[in-house]
């Protein structure tokens, strides 16, 4: 944008500044029947270190518990005596803490981070005129008031991840829209693994790892209610939410996926964020992504990894990758505006049918008219199939024909989960019967094969194990049921079982 008209919406949003009331930068959205109350905090994690003092190389080196900086958005009483400023942001990253050269960075970032995503400009680089605007932006008062006690009760969870280079606050209106509209919304810092560094970076294992500490942190508030918890990210940070959906002990209930980047390039560019996928193919967790229609989404990407969760493709008309969070589309035009509130209200439909039962708003989503703002596509679930454990069970107790409907209906993985559980649990000779069993099921199935020569050649059947690795180098070209990395990594296993063999 440029610095005239980021300058002239700062003094409209100053002018227009009065007492506690809905904020200027919400726009046309409504409130729900709760205030919304702020609190910010920091933690500890020990389990995790860093260099906090980053002294040079010749110095000696002190370790200390990981920071875990914690911002939380929560329902409160619906009149306060005094809302804060969007300074107060700012201000909530104190530095009067236990990590204090941490926290002093944390502040400085989070400023210049909102300079840069608010005006275009880095903060040291603004004018004296975009100097006093953004002073006006920042007296501009927001839909929250600091410390203020809870309502009573207990309410979903929302953790939010904002992202490659994001700060705490850069969703903050979706984040206080949703607490008045009953939710508690938390968010941190998910700074790099040794705290050096202050922007986001993609190393999943540290995300996931602060998304577990936060989500602890949560079980600790009395009106956070952990039986119902919701993940929402931004670009990387959805990225980052989809991986924890994935993981076999995940406590997320719903996933809100703002136009992470993968929609627009080739899943196998994400190998990280593709391999967390994979472990978890039939989770039923209900996810709605967002994207830009203008840049093509390809949100059949996922397809693989959603048939068994209801999930919705929610485009609009000209959001930039930075506009699907409040910071990046304050200032910006009446339709880019129009366009976030648009997917904040989506986002609050999808949350309370999903997370408080709402019919109505689940009908509302799944029956979404063509055309508008915003173009909603629901795809429903397809039956989750049984678990490794279930497959055993109906292999087990010869319930062959049920269980041979569905492997015609899946893919290989149903049968060779289930074969690993056997071997793991020491019972090889069920799991290679049950490979045996299912691979005419599966006639053309390159993974099928390699499971069986893997198993054939674990119980000493050379010849055989041979017979299966040439099957699966036959089939692979053709197995439309896998992708190119599924591919690569079923010729990589059949490599090393011929390896064996050499042996």
């Amino acid at each position: 944008m440029t610095s005239i008209r980021w300058c002239a919406v700062a003094v409209a949003l100053a002018s227009g500044a009065g007492g506690w009331g809905q904020s200027q930068f919400w726009g046309e959205l409504r409130a729900g029947k709760y205030g919304v109350g702020f609190r910010s905090l920091y933690q500890l994690d020990v389990a995790r270190r860093y260099n906090a003092d980053y002294i040079a190389p010749t110095g000696t080196e002190v370790k200390k518990p990981r920071p875990i900086f914690l911002a939380v958005w929560y329902p409160a009483a619906p009149l306060q005596d005094k809302a804060m400023l969007y300074r107060d942001y700012f201000h909530a990253v104190t530095v009067d803490s236990a990590v204090a050269e941490f926290a002093q960075r944390l502040r400085k970032f989070t400023r210049d981070t909102a300079s840069r995503y608010m005006t275009g400009k880095e903060f040291d680089k603004l004018t004296e005129e975009e100097r006093a605007a953004w002073d006006a932006l920042l007296a501009t008062p927001v839909f929250a008031t600091l410390n203020v006690p809870a309502a009573a009760g207990r309410f979903p969870v929302v953790i939010y991840h904002p992202g490659l280079g994001g700060t705490f606050d850069d969703n903050s209106v979706a984040c206080e829209f949703l607490a008045s509209h009953g939710y508690v919304v938390l968010s941190s810092g998910y700074q790099a693994a040794d705290s050096s560094s202050l922007p986001i970076d993609g190393d999943l294992g540290t995300s996931l790892e602060d998304l577990n500490f936060v989500l602890r942190y949560a079980a600790t508030l009395p009106f956070a209610d952990l039986s119902r918890v919701a993940a929402m990210g931004h670009d990387y940070g959805a990225q980052a939410m989809l991986a924890w959906r994935a993981r076999s002990d995940s406590a997320v209930d719903a996933v809100v996926f703002l136009d992470s980047s993968v929609e627009y390039r080739p899943l196998d560019d994400f190998a990280d964020f593709k391999a967390a996928l994979e472990r978890n193919r039939n989770s039923t967790v209900p996810v709605v992504m967002f994207g830009d229609r203008r840049r093509n989404p390809r949100f059949a990407s996922f397809e693989a990894y959603l048939k068994f969760a209801a999930h919705y493709e929610a485009s609009v008309d000209g959001l930039e990758h930075n506009d699907f969070v409040s910071q990046g589309a304050i200032g910006k035009s009446d339709a880019v505006r129009r366009n976030y509130e648009a997917v904040c209200e989506v986002i609050l439909g999808f949350l309370n049918g999903h997370l408080k039962g709402d019919e109505e708003a689940l009908k509302r989503l799944r029956t979404a008219a063509p055309g508008g703002l915003l173009q909603l596509a629901y795809k429903e679930s397809r039956a989750a199939p049984p678990t490794s454990a279930q497959v055993v069970k109906m292999y087990s107790g010869e319930n062959l024909a049920a269980l041979a409907a569905l492997v015609k209906q899946n893919d290989a993985d149903l049968v060779v989960d289930a074969s690993t559980l056997l071997f793991d649990d020491g019972r090889k000779l069920e799991a290679l019967s049950l490979l045996k069993w299912a691979a005419p099921l599966l006639p053309r199935s390159a993974e099928m094969q390699r499971a069986l020569g893997d198993a054939l050649l674990a119980m000493g059947d050379k010849r055989g194990a041979r017979s299966a690795f040439e099957k699966a180098l036959e089939f692979l070209p053709e197995d439309g049921s896998l992708d190119a990395g599924q591919k690569a990594r079923t010729r990589k296993a059949v490599e090393e079982g011929f390896k064996v063999l050499l042996k």
